[in-house]
């Protein structure tokens, strides 16, 4: 551990540590091509704090909108998930709404871990590659011990502003978002009032949209927020 936290100080060069540096240190140390980490309430109500990369950043947004992946297994199962080769039939099994718009993106493998200690679990830091190819025994053991590094720097952040270890969810925002993702949930409320359902189902339903017209989940509900997009007329087939 005391060498990932040395890898880690030499890439900030002297600079601030953050759950940043971390996902950006662990990519060259375990020849990835980028790195993600989100925290999160629940999984649909999630921050994303750091993406090294567009690629990165695609991947997260994928999975926001369409609900599955290696990092929603990861978060919902509490476990690692190992993904070496997208192409390969049991990941499309698994995720069939994923996988080709991940394969499109450009990863090959995907590599989720859970943040987690005990009870207090607050999110997921989510590797790619772009060729496929599992982890090397020593790259598995460096991975895990970068997602302690983050999960570290998570609890001493959450210590700081609440004085309450377990209260780690105080470090996201109120509604545990930002950026776009505001607006998926200001849209999620709007949507759950013209369709007369719960937040669950109007979610859902921006997510079906969404993935009927080739669109993020955050351009939709930028629609719906801007008043382009009703749900419950003609607008939304």
């Amino acid at each position: 551990m005391d060498r990932i936290w040395e890898l880690v100080t030499r890439y900030v060069a002297g600079g601030t540590v953050s759950v940043g540096s971390v996902c950006a240190a662990c990519v060259p140390a375990l020849g990835l091509d980028g790195a993600a980490l989100w925290l999160a309430k629940d999984v649909n109500r999630r921050l994303l704090i750091h993406a090294t990369d567009k690629i990165s950043g695609v991947l997260h947004e994928t999975q926001f909108t369409l609900g599955e992946g290696p990092c929603v297994q990861a978060w919902t199962e509490r476990v690692m998930v190992l993904t070496p080769d997208l192409a390969a039939d049991d990941a499309a099994v698994r995720w069939p709404m994923f996988v080709p718009e991940a394969l499109l993106a450009g990863a090959g493998a995907v590599f989720a871990f859970p943040l987690q200690v005990g009870a207090i679990r607050v999110g997921v830091l989510d590797l790619y590659r772009k060729r496929p190819g599992p982890l090397t025994p020593a790259q598995l053991a460096d991975a895990l011990a970068f997602t302690s590094a983050a999960l570290t720097l998570v609890l001493r952040q959450a210590r700081s502003d609440t004085d309450q270890t377990s209260n780690v969810e105080q470090t996201l925002p109120p509604d545990g978002l930002s950026g776009g993702q505001v607006e998926v949930y200001q849209a999620t409320g709007m949507v759950a009032g013209q369709l007369d359902t719960g937040l669950e189902e109007a979610l859902l339903r921006l997510r079906a949209y969404a993935f009927a017209h080739a669109m993020s989940i955050t351009e939709t509900a930028q629609l719906v927020v801007d008043r382009q997009l009703r749900f419950g007329g003609e607008d939304d087939d």
